[in-house]
């Protein structure tokens, strides 16, 4: 006879199932028309011209993940936690997250665009100007977006947010199509916007549902927005942290290789982000359960050992057929992209490394370490700066610096993981004494 453990431990797993497949058909397949998108842009563009549209784009993501201010995982752990107690809770977190992440992106944004000029003439790409300045309203609609995706992740909603980043990957795909072989450069840009604002109102579109569906008869007037900010200092500093550093690497890519190593680069960290997809569309799947799993030990330890052997085996399996094909798939993207096979090679060394660093990092988050995970992805982006500088100034002459580039994104990963293992282990032995004094 199965007893009532036994039952709950089975919703819990088809609920896991559940909400991981949506995460990986629907975000894969938005993906992989965002990476198809990015090889007719390469090949519309060429190598030089992608690598300016490398710089631009990094630089976007990087200011856009700042911009976040760390809430979208901080409304996925909070949302997931108070969603089935506490409605009225959940609807005003909801609130001060969309209020707080437009308010932070547009100050970023505003900063971004009076120093765009500043930005272009620093890096001798006065040409960069204009794209620069279409990144301040690319950065707040892709900030909310990022938000938007954390509270649906909170409210556990993984189908919809798969559905739309479809959507979003589609519509990428036609608008870079046209745009790009019309106006080049700024095309290629204006399509990576409009993509993002397709994903902002269909997500708009669901939340506005679920506010619907928990509204009730109680009202929750306080004041989450202090609360919420003091979890997602670290998180912010330890996202601005990551977007600095690495647009550092980039720039100094750019300036002591050249645009075709950057654009190059760009193209191979793609591929690499296809073999990471899976483990990477996890993670909020990850954190919403162990967040909603944090006085239920053995669903949150199973939670933990499930989620570590699925992410493994889902970053080995892609890396075993894309390695072999890595000189194969270079040839998509033409003239100028001939060493991309060798960087490509490297850089998927990272995805089995990253497979397994996901799952600690919403470990440390769900259990509010939030500030020691700050100090170890320091540890890892301080890392890529200094290991992108000594080797693009100090490697051997037959390595390009793509090359080099993609030797430390490894080495610094490499570094994150050890730490990264050093601190669960330290937690757990801290956690085992605690148990042995009150116990």
């Amino acid at each position: 006879m199965f007893g009532i453990a036994d039952v709950k431990l089975s919703n819990f797993y088809r609920n896991l199932a559940r909400d991981s497949f949506w995460a990986v058909v629907g975000n894969g397949l938005g993906n992989g028309l965002l990476l198809l998108a990015g090889i007719l842009i390469a090949r519309l563009l060429g190598a030089d011209l992608y690598g300016e549209y490398g710089v631009v784009k990094s630089t976007m993501m990087y200011s856009a993940t700042f911009a976040t201010f760390g809430l979208g995982i901080t409304a996925t752990k909070y949302i997931s936690q108070y969603i089935q107690q506490h409605c009225a809770r959940a609807l005003r977190i909801i609130h001060d997250t969309l209020f707080i992440t437009f308010i932070f992106s547009t100050f970023v944004a505003i900063c971004l665009l009076i120093g765009a000029g500043w930005i272009a003439e620093w890096k001798e790409a006065q040409n960069l100007t204009l794209a620069f300045r279409m990144l301040s309203v690319i950065i707040i609609v892709k900030a909310l977006v990022t938000a938007q995706q954390g509270i649906l992740a909170g409210l556990g909603d993984f189908k919809n947010v798969g559905i739309n980043n479809i959507f979003s990957g589609l519509s990428m795909l036609v608008f870079a199509t046209g745009l790009t072989y019309l106006w080049g450069l700024r095309g290629a840009l204006a399509a990576l916007l409009l993509s993002q604002v397709v994903c902002l109102v269909l997500n708009f579109v669901v939340i506005r549902k679920h506010k619907k569906e928990l509204v009730t008869e109680e009202q929750d007037v306080h004041n989450y927005i202090p609360e919420l900010l003091r979890f997602s200092l670290p998180v912010a500093m330890q996202e601005g942290l990551y977007a600095i550093c690495n647009w550092l690497a980039i720039m100094a890519l750019k300036q002591y290789a050249s645009e075709g190593d950057v654009g190059i680069f760009t193209a191979a960290l793609q591929w690499n982000l296809l073999v990471q997809m899976i483990p990477n569309l996890l993670a909020n799947v990850v954190l919403a359960h162990l967040s909603g799993t944090t006085q239920d030990k053995q669903a949150h330890k199973s939670t933990l050992r499930t989620m570590m052997v699925v992410n493994i085996a889902c970053a080995i399996v892609p890396f075993a057929v894309i390695f072999p094909l890595c000189g194969f798939i270079s040839t998509f993207y033409g003239a100028g992209f001939e060493s991309m096979a060798v960087v490509l090679k490297i850089l998927l060394l990272d995805a089995v490394f990253f497979s397994i660093t996901t799952v600690l990092k919403s470990e440390f988050l769900a259990t509010g370490h939030n500030w020691w995970l700050l100090i170890i992805r320091a540890l890892k982006d301080l890392s890529l700066v200094i290991l992108v500088y000594v080797l693009l100034l100090h490697s051997p002459q037959d390595w390009s610096g793509a090359i080099c580039f993609a030797v430390a994104y490894v080495g610094a990963s490499f570094i994150y993981l050890l730490a990264a293992i050093c601190g669960y282990g330290y937690f757990k032995i801290i956690e085992h004494k605690k148990k042995v004094v009150h116990g």
